[in-house]
């Protein structure tokens, strides 16, 4: 008897599996996503006759810490609303902070949202206990987006990996970073992750013609989108003490700040002095499709590469060209004088698997590139999506040069049209590479640089990449 009930498990396990496989690797290998007719790129390289159109201003963030701050500091000094959406939080310090920053201004009256990814998110328990305050609590909801149904396999490759900050819909701030102490750590910490965000403003509020609305708007559209749950539907009395306790926790992380975080969160900072004026600002962002999307950010990035006639700097933690992104490209229409492009080394890259893609391509990138760095820190990660065209248009976000980012997760991108901020934004770029970089030369080898010092990977770590190359060549597009 114990033996056939064991054989029924079984069977029903290896259907649900094949019920997985099909879902999440085979449909997904050969599934064309519905094309947006109505799509056209945003810029047009060849009008450069239009100045000053834009209301909005943008202001460049990469210094961990002042990114951690500026979060901080947006949150505490919001008068009316706080909308965020990141693709995860995880637990520390920070977090902490975060929290504290939030329940704050929620007992101010200020009306608090948070969309998170619905899986990254499910086993983290302290957001869990977080969850129960929030639930409790008037002014702050939080949602999920597409959590984890068992029943819908299909739905797990689409991750939520927008990350987007809107304060009283008058300052917003785009980039690649989530919530977590290494995307914040000050200099030298082990394992810090690099990054940039843009923050935007306007003085007019509500201005029609500004970016902060079409940020708003998409917001909007995503809180109340189908796919969108309430992270928590009830709770018992107990998870309910449970949660106030949390909140309680969180508001003295708040209190003893000094004791937490190197940067003064309450000495009010001007983030707005630093900002530059542009011609024109978009906000850019793939469609909510399942299974495979309409790539819109790929389209976009690949229309300003056809344009492109100077030079083009592309910053991504790693690149993995698959075929079926490459049948967007045509090479021929690629004339640029110029391709220099900045990603991780196999000794600072955190991410094995996306890195293993990576790796197989490696070869075939070299040869098609003028100019590739890989970055030599050891004990720190390049997390930084960035792209320049032709010194005047800059695109800063969630968007990594891959599949995963191209056809199957949500991404919001910041696009910049303004000579000056590329220009400012080029030469940040350049200090990383002077400063901690190498030139990947053809044969595979680094370019000898007095400066920068060759990291050597953990042979162990360099054995698992190139295994692995030769498994997720396989399954590019899920990568």
């Amino acid at each position: 008897m114990i033996g056939k009930s064991l054989k029924i498990i079984l069977v029903l396990a290896g259907v649900y599996l094949l019920y997985i496989v099909v879902s999440c690797v085979i449909v997904p290998s050969f599934h064309e996503p519905k094309a947006d007719s109505s799509w056209k790129p945003k810029i047009d390289l060849n009008q450069n006759d239009i100045k000053g159109v834009s209301p909005d201003k943008v202001v460049l963030l990469q210094d961990r810490e002042d990114s951690g701050l500026a979060r901080l500091q947006l949150i505490k000094n919001a008068k009316e609303s706080v909308d965020i959406s990141t693709y995860a939080i995880h637990k520390g310090p920070y977090a902490d902070l975060f929290f504290g920053c939030i329940f704050d201004a929620a007992n101010r009256g200020v009306k608090v949202r948070i969309l998170l990814d619905g899986i990254v998110n499910k086993f983290n328990q302290d957001l869990r206990l977080y969850s129960y305050a929030i639930f409790a609590h008037p002014n702050i909801e939080l949602k999920y987006y597409e959590p984890l149904h068992l029943g819908k396999p299909w739905t797990w490759n689409n991750r939520f990996h927008d990350k987007l900050f809107i304060i009283d819909e008058e300052v917003a701030l785009v980039g690649g970073r989530n919530i977590g102490d290494k995307y914040f750590s000050a200099a030298g910490s082990k394992g810090a992750s690099n990054d940039r965000d843009v923050l935007v403003f306007t003085e007019t509020k509500r201005n029609k013609a500004s970016v902060l609305t079409q940020m708003a708007d998409y917001y909007q559209f995503v809180w109340e989108h189908p796919y969108t749950e309430k992270a928590v539907k009830k709770i018992s009395h107990r998870k309910e003490a449970l949660g106030k306790n949390k909140e309680k926790e969180a508001l003295r992380s708040l209190k003893n700040a000094k004791d937490i975080y190197p940067l003064p969160i309450n000495k009010d900072i001007d983030w707005k002095k630093d900002a530059y004026p542009a011609e024109k600002v978009y906000f850019l962002y793939n469609p909510h499709q399942r299974i495979n999307k309409d790539p819109l950010i790929w389209k976009e990035l690949v229309s300003l590469s056809e344009q492109a006639t100077k030079s083009i700097y592309l910053e991504s933690p790693y690149i993995v060209p698959t075929k079926k992104m490459l049948e967007y490209v045509d090479s021929e229409k690629i004339t640029v004088n110029h391709l220099k492009v900045l990603t991780n080394s196999i000794a600072s890259t955190p991410n094995l698997l996306a890195f293993s893609g990576y790796w197989f391509n490696r070869k075939e990138i070299i040869d098609s590139v003028d100019e590739l760095f890989e970055y030599q820190a050891k004990t720190e990660s390049l997390h930084g999506k960035t792209y320049i065209f032709d010194g005047r248009i800059s695109l800063i976000g969630s968007y990594n040069l891959d599949a995963r980012s191209t056809f199957l997760n949500t991404e919001t991108m910041i696009l910049i049209d303004s000579k000056d901020f590329a220009h400012y934004l080029q030469k940040e770029l350049n200090k990383t590479i002077d400063q901690h970089s190498l030139q990947v030369l053809e044969d595979g080898s680094y370019k000898n640089d007095n400066k920068v010092k060759e990291s050597e990977a953990a042979i162990w770590k360099k054995l698992v990449v190139k295994a692995l190359s030769y498994v997720v060549k396989l399954v590019d597009f899920l990568v």
